[in-house]
């Protein structure tokens, strides 16, 4: 019975014990990386990122102003690696964000990167 107990702890320390933060899935993403924030005319930012992720369901993007903090302003396909952000106010400076979303679990934010237009 030892024995067993033994091996059932073993078992849960390899495993983990299921009390933690469970978000569908263990498996890391890759981050994108932002490669530009452009001024684009009549209006608004032009977004580019880098893919590093290949089977990303989706790109959320989002965007922090001076007077807000970080909120979700796209969603793109996975294949996606850009976004026109048409909803940019003149003389204000944003910063921009990306992540991956596959199924439940989402990467880490990319760097930052900001734009005026």
């Amino acid at each position: 019975m030892k024995r067993i107990a033994v091996c059932c702890v073993l078992l849960l320390t390899a495993c983990g014990s299921g009390d933690g933060d469970d978000s569908g899935s263990t498996q890391s993403l890759s981050a994108p990386v932002m490669e530009m924030v452009m001024p684009m005319a009549p209006a608004g930012l032009h977004v580019t990122w880098n893919n590093i992720q290949p089977d990303c369901d989706e790109i959320e993007g989002e965007r922090k102003s001076p007077s807000s903090e970080f909120a979700v302003v796209f969603a793109v396909p996975g294949s996606v690696d850009n976004k026109h952000d048409g909803t940019a106010t003149e003389k204000v400076e944003y910063f921009y964000r990306v992540r991956c979303r596959k199924g439940e679990t989402f990467s880490a934010y990319s760097d930052l990167m900001a734009g005026t237009p």
